[in-house]
Formats: structure tokens, C-alpha cells, sequence
């Protein structure tokens, strides 16, 4: 578990605890709904996507990765149409998250942590 941290001045530390106390919250717990929500909020609009890592793949990708891997080899492989690939069994594997599949799970969880901390 990783932690983040922001610098603010000891008046806005005031302020901040006070809107959380008045929405009957602890500063932390505002803190994930804040974050989560700020991110819904700024890629609303704007298109996001990062690379995979290795665990970011199902043992379904992995697998489908080996048989996009077989049929590459194949002869012909290149000169086949997209239909005809996945005729053969070709499904297309993304290399990255982007947008709501990166975003909305992403806010789950952090709101998640606001309605229990020992997340």
C-alpha cells in the first residue's frame, strides 16, 4: 500500500477539515471521495490510456495471446482480411487501459477505501 500526500497551507488545512466535518466526515475519508470524484470529473473529456503490465492480464489474455501468437505464424497470415482472421480464431488483445475501463474501477476502489478505511 502506497500512501499520497499533498502540501496545503495551514488555512486551507482549516478549511478542508471544516467542509469534511460538516459533511459529517473524517478529513482522510473526504480525501479518497475528493480524489475519486476529481478523476471522474477531469477524464470526463479528456481520453486517457496507459500500457498494461503483465498482471493486468487475465489468464483468458494470456491465452488468447498464444493462439494470436500460432496463427501469426501460419502461412498467409498477412495477406487474410480482419474477418477472415478472426474466423481463425484471432481476438484481438489491447495493450493498454484506457478511458472508463481504466477510470471507473479506479474510482470504485478509492471510494471504496471512504466507506472503509482498513481497504
Amino acid at each position: 500500500m502506497k500512501t499520497i500526500s499533498i502540501n496545503v497551507s495551514d488555512n486551507d488545512y482549516r478549511i478542508l477539515t471544516a467542509i469534511a466535518a460538516d459533511q459529517k466526515r473524517r478529513l482522510s475519508d473526504l480525501s479518497y471521495l475528493l480524489y475519486a470524484r476529481g478523476l471522474t470529473f477531469f477524464f470526463c473529456e479528456a481520453p486517457i490510456c496507459i500500457s498494461k503490465i503483465e498482471s493486468d492480464y487475465t489468464e483468458a489474455d494470456r491465452l488468447q495471446q498464444k493462439i494470436n501468437a500460432d496463427l501469426e505464424k501460419t502461412e498467409g497470415w498477412r495477406d487474410l482480411e480482419w474477418k477472415e482472421r478472426k474466423e481463425k480464431g484471432y481476438v484481438h488483445i489491447a495493450t493498454c487501459i484506457s478511458d472508463d475501463d481504466l477510470i471507473d474501477p479506479l474510482v470504485e476502489r478509492l471510494e471504496a477505501c471512504a466507506l472503509n478505511p482498513s481497504l
